[in-house]
């Protein structure tokens, strides 16, 4: 599946407008103050925020064993950057939960608007 359409089936679900939003993850983009990843039909944006601390968007339209797998595949390659913190507004707690279950140290963010970070 193509990054777009993993985007627009996420936000329909999520009740959000979809071409909203891949209007401004496309100028995000452009202006490469995102950077985008994707694993299997997951689709992670890392949102520069300065000083090595990036914000996390999570796209999805996998099944848990397979977000998993995605999750993963995120973790390593974030890992392999010099990203410092990963930051986020979690509404759902059950990705919090495989991020701890895969070893991830999932906090309290330090920054308002979020309400989650991470060391990498």
């Amino acid at each position: 599946m193509k990054p777009s359409e993993i985007i627009r089936k996420d936000a329909i679900r999520n009740k959000v407008d979809p071409d909203r939003i891949l209007q401004s993850i496309s100028n995000q983009l452009s202006s490469k103050t995102a950077i985008m990843l994707q694993s299997g039909d997951s689709v992670l944006i890392l949102k520069k925020l300065g000083g090595g601390n990036v914000e996390l968007h999570l796209f999805t339209v996998e099944e848990p064993k397979a977000l998993i797998r995605s999750l993963k595949t995120f973790i390593e390659k974030i890992r392999a950057t010099d990203i410092k913190y990963v930051y986020g507004r979690a509404d759902n707690q059950q990705i919090l939960k495989m991020l701890r279950m895969l070893g991830v140290e999932v906090e309290e963010s330090d920054i308002k608007p979020y309400n989650w970070r991470a060391k990498v």
